[in-house]
């Protein structure tokens, strides 16, 4: 069995854009990944095409042999982009290793500790602009079962937050625990915006609400100010997404300064780089909540480390307000059902890509751009 084809998909998000890897063998079998990068996607796309002049002719079982081509043998090894087109290249191999034998990857990998996986609901606010938005737009996701919330209330706020600003935050956390009550559980993420001192005012503002975690108070390289503000926090911290290996998640947890790791199957290049940072993360006694902002096959990748996972605290879920059409991208959709997304049972990733709904949404330009008026965050979409 080897690699013949190897072709990207650039598919409209609605409110970000999907990339999805598609490996063909010689003898029919079809893997699929993502690779998804936000407002990086032509960059990422590149790289995918880099690294397949390497793969093709290659037997996609050989995962680590491909790995230590696409790291070591290839000299630049890390950051966003190269990491995120090795994240979808690795998922779809692994999805031809499952598919070739009949077994779903987290059987090759031990077999489940979890049948379903709680999940928490993010994006359900963007477009919000007062309390009474975010109050109002947070009994959606609580009303179809979620038991947890994350959002972002700071707006455009940046580096040094005004007494306004962080007051008005406040607020609006206010709201969504009032709204939602004492039982559901709230995360709040700062984007890594703040310097120290207004990453403490903002902490101090929002400790009496009870908070699951704060997340990226600070930017997520700087371990020593986190450590510092962990010390001086009564809210768990929670940062991941933008540590791209094991090696920069090292510091971070020598450093004591989270509660939660959220590390991106995309973004730290796969399946086997998850599940290496999680065992790290367990040893220093910190949880794994996933992060997983893009679309239905990084969902399904996450899921299968996350049933292995005896440090699994939770997993992230863009929802209910997503592409309309996201479920129909991929067969079968993943179940929420009370807040927890059932794991992937078929072989392989346990789902595959619908190519025709695929095609028929394709990617508009888009940029990232957040903390402007025309951000993400700022925009109302109308939720599912």
């Amino acid at each position: 069995m080897l690699i013949e084809t190897i072709d990207t998909l650039y598919v409209d998000g609605h409110f970000r854009n999907f990339v999805f890897v598609k490996l063909t063998t010689d003898d029919g079998l079809v893997g699929w990944g993502e690779c998804s990068l936000e407002g990086k996607e032509a960059a990422v796309r590149g790289a995918v095409s880099d690294y397949a002049h390497e793969l093709r002719g290659r037997d996609p079982r050989l995962i680590e042999q491909h790995l230590r081509t696409m790291t070591r043998d290839s000299f630049w090894m890390n950051g966003p982009v190269l990491r995120s087109a090795m994240g979808g290249l690795e998922m779809a191999m692994w999805d031809i290793l499952g598919k070739s034998v009949g077994l779903p990857i987290h059987a090759l990998l031990g077999g489940r500790l979890h049948d379903a996986v709680p999940t928490y609901s993010n994006a359900w606010y963007f477009g919000a602009r007062t309390s009474a938005d975010f109050a109002a737009a947070a009994r959606i996701p609580v009303g179809q079962g979620y038991k947890a919330l994350k959002f972002d209330p700071f707006g455009q706020a940046s580096f040094a937050p005004s007494m306004a600003e962080i007051r008005q935050g406040a607020a609006n956390v206010a709201a969504v625990r009032e709204a939602v009550g004492p039982d559901i559980r709230l995360g709040v993420d700062a984007h890594g915006r703040f310097g120290l001192l207004g990453a403490l005012q903002v902490a101090r503002a929002l400790e009496p609400y009870d908070l699951f975690f704060l997340e990226e108070p600070l930017h997520p390289d700087d371990s020593p100010a986190l450590a510092q503000l962990a010390g001086q926090c009564g809210i768990p911290l929670a940062l991941g997404e933008r540590l791209y290996s094991r090696w920069d998640v090292r510091p971070v947890l020598e450093e004591r300064c989270v509660t939660f790791l959220q590390p991106d199957v995309i973004h730290v290049g796969g399946l086997l780089e998850l599940r290496r940072i999680a065992a790290m993360a367990e040893a220093y006694g910190v949880g794994i909540a996933p992060h997983n902002a893009a679309g239905p096959i990084s969902t399904a990748a996450t899921l299968q480390i996350a049933a292995l996972l005896p440090n699994l605290q939770i997993q992230e879920m863009f929802a209910p307000m997503d592409a309309p059409w996201k479920d129909a991208l991929a067969y079968p959709p993943i179940e929420v059902v009370d807040g927890m997304a059932r794991v992937p049972t078929g072989p392989g990733l346990g789902i595959d890509l619908d190519e025709a709904v695929a095609r028929a949404h394709p990617a508009p330009p888009r940029r990232l751009n957040f903390y402007s008026p025309d951000s993400m965050l700022e925009i109302a979409h109308a939720p599912r």
